[in-house]
């Protein structure tokens, strides 16, 4: 070789190498210190510098109250909590955390989507008559359980699924009409002399009674003896949820997910969160037909420790696609359908249209 450079473009060798071993270097990162290579400790050591700066003693922590019943999954580098649920991909794809509190126990369940098999075996034996949305998560939930008394509470896709009635929802896509007169407009042209045609009323006759926008007003599987008792009188307590308390468990997951034949959306989503002294769950049904309907479904489940005692919210709403997307223009957004995506902010702006509580001590 002459020694002669090049000037080819290319990405040169020695931004390959420091590349791959900043990708090394932020991989055991995430790792616990005690299970960082000791060449990765040294060199994190020697390369990053620690700012001078004044070191108060750290307060004794308190014994923690919760049990995790998950013992491989990693500690916090940090502080030395268990991180719930763990962060690291486990074969087969599945992560079932739990945790425990007192008498509670608590535990979620995410894993993929049903199968073929598995979809074949819902739609001929366990949900008959209903064409299953496009996207079950079946083998997904969120339980709550009193160990000292029996009770439980749990929330899964098939149980909210035999919630949605097997009849005519009477809701009607956006182009519905304009397909009828569409149709009424061809026969009429091809009738004699242009007579008026009426389309047969058994032309339009739903086949398949079912409610195509998977409405369900599931509130959770309850199992026991005791059963949560109607309390409109009672409420949430949203200054104690609203404090900043330490999560010691969060999960998110969605039960089912359908797309309505890009008319919209239906989904059913459950979120749960664990503070030291009190637990919410919130079970989300969210419906939207494009320039048609908004419908949202609200479940929310408390529990006090403490007080062994369960408040559980049910709220309807529901109004006008024009009427709530008309509250986002108003505030001379660029892209008002952009809000409708947000099932939040859609909850702020969609009216009220029934509330129940329920409670249960022990």
């Amino acid at each position: 070789m002459s020694g002669r450079r090049y000037n080819t473009k290319g990405i040169n060798v020695l931004e390959v190498n420091s590349a791959r071993e900043a990708h090394a270097r932020t991989v055991h990162a995430r790792l616990p210190v005690n299970q960082q290579p000791q060449q990765q400790r040294e060199f994190a050591r020697e390369q990053i510098p620690v700012p001078s700066r004044r070191v108060f003693p750290r307060p004794a922590t308190a014994t923690p109250r919760h049990v995790c019943n998950n013992p491989n999954n990693p500690p916090c580098a940090r502080c030395g909590t268990t991180i719930i649920p763990s962060p690291r991909a486990t074969l087969p794809l599945e992560d079932c955390p739990s945790v425990t509190i007192d008498n509670w126990t608590i535990s979620t369940r995410k894993r993929p989507i049903l199968n073929s098999q598995e979809f074949e075996d819902w739609e001929n034996n366990r949900l008959k008559g209903l064409a299953l949305p496009e996207m079950i998560f079946g083998n997904n939930y969120v339980r709550i359980e009193n160990t000292r008394d029996n009770w439980s509470l749990e929330f899964n896709a098939l149980d909210a699924l035999k919630h949605v009635k097997l009849e005519d929802s009477g809701i009607r896509v956006a182009y519905s009409q304009k397909w009828i007169n569409s149709k009424q407009e061809k026969h009429k042209r091809q009738m004699p002399g242009g007579a008026n045609f009426d389309i047969e009323e058994s032309s339009l006759k739903i086949a398949h009674q079912y409610d195509w926008t998977y409405t369900t007003k599931y509130r959770g599987t309850e199992e026991g003896t005791l059963r949560l008792q109607r309390d409109d009188e009672a409420s949430l307590p949203i200054d104690k949820l609203a404090r900043p308390d330490n999560i010691l468990f969060f999960d998110d997951m969605i039960l089912f997910e359908d797309e309505l034949a890009d008319n919209g959306i239906s989904m059913l989503n459950v979120k749960i969160r664990v503070m030291d002294e009190r637990l919410l769950i919130l079970s989300r049904f969210f419906l939207r037909v494009d320039d048609v309907l908004i419908r949202v479904i609200d479940t929310r489940v408390c529990i006090e420790f403490q007080e062994n005692k369960v408040l559980r919210e049910f709220k309807e709403y529901e109004g006008a696609y024009k009427d709530v997307i008309l509250r986002h223009r108003s505030s001379h957004s660029h892209d008002p359908k952009a809000a409708l995506r947000d099932s939040n902010w859609v909850v702020q702006n969609t009216p009220l249209v029934s509330r129940q509580c329920e409670s249960l001590a022990f």
